[in-house]
């Protein structure tokens, strides 16, 4: 880490808890039995990044506890958190979007 502010970071955790709620309304809005979504979370191998994942992935997490259950990536989900440390992505793949929804933090940038 190069010792820049925390604003990166807030900004990228603004925008991943912005586009899943995003996401939970629409998916809300269609379906009656849509109460409590079960969300998992997976990350890069963190060879080069240029945020705090862990922070990143923690404050997503506190700021959506009460809007969706956190459940192992092994387990069956509704959605997936991808937080990549930087914009290399690795850990976004065509397989893992086809798969099910998804919302990637991919170094300085957040999408869905």
């Amino acid at each position: 880490m190069n010792g820049e502010p925390i604003l990166l970071e807030e900004t990228l955790i603004r925008e991943a808890v912005s586009q899943i709620r995003k996401w939970l309304q629409e998916k809300g809005k269609g379906e009656k039995e849509f109460s409590h979504p079960r969300a998992a979370l997976r990350f890069c191998g963190g060879c080069n990044p240029v945020i705090e994942r862990g922070l990143v992935a923690q404050r997503i997490r506190e700021e959506l506890a009460a809007e969706v259950s956190w459940v192992s990536g092994d387990d069956e989900k509704d959605i997936l958190l991808i937080v990549n440390g930087c914009r290399t992505a690795c850990s976004d793949t065509d397989e893992i979007r086809s798969s099910q929804p998804v919302v990637v933090v991919s170094g300085d940038s957040v999408s869905a």
